[in-house]
């Protein structure tokens, strides 16, 4: 594992999803593999950055105030359980949901979870696609978000 980051991780992400919307999502990816191998705290503090990028927009339910995670089965439009959901996706939605609710301690768990199964060619592959499930999510916020960006233009800082 690396020891220093040569760039501000915040800018990294950053770059990373600029690549994406700009048509290069792999090498925005790409970007990220150093955060992830840095350390556990550097890839932790990575999938916070990439969840909170993915909850801009995301509107808390009902009386709770609480973002809730729904899942619908891509056949039937039923209501689904998270549990059938791919591992990573799993991971990632369940992960952007904590952040979304400020619930860390949760986030943490995920986390924890996830990286502790992070030993061998098998775990550690659990964890990069946990992680670029994260990324997915977040480049598909930014990407809604530039798209009503360039379709409103007389919004205020356009």
């Amino acid at each position: 594992m690396a020891t220093n980051p040569t760039v501000y991780p915040p800018l990294i992400v950053e770059a990373a999803l600029e690549q994406a919307i700009n048509g290069n999502p792999h090498g925005g990816g790409l970007l990220l593999v150093p955060l992830i191998e840095e350390s556990r705290f550097s890839c932790f503090a990575l999938c916070v950055l990439l969840a909170t990028a993915a909850t801009v927009g995301m509107k808390p339910e009902g009386a709770t105030g609480q973002i809730v995670l729904e899942v619908e089965h891509t056949w039937t439009g039923r209501p689904a359980s998270p549990d059938k959901l791919p591992a990573e996706l799993r991971f990632a939605s369940e992960f952007v949901v904590a952040v979304g609710n400020e619930d860390f301690r949760g986030a943490q768990a995920l986390f924890n979870a996830l990286a502790d199964q992070a030993s061998g060619d098998v775990g550690l592959c659990r964890l990069y696609d946990g992680v670029l499930a994260l990324y997915q999510m977040a480049v598909a916020t930014t990407s809604a978000l530039v798209d009503a960006e360039r379709n409103n233009p007389t919004r205020e800082g356009s």
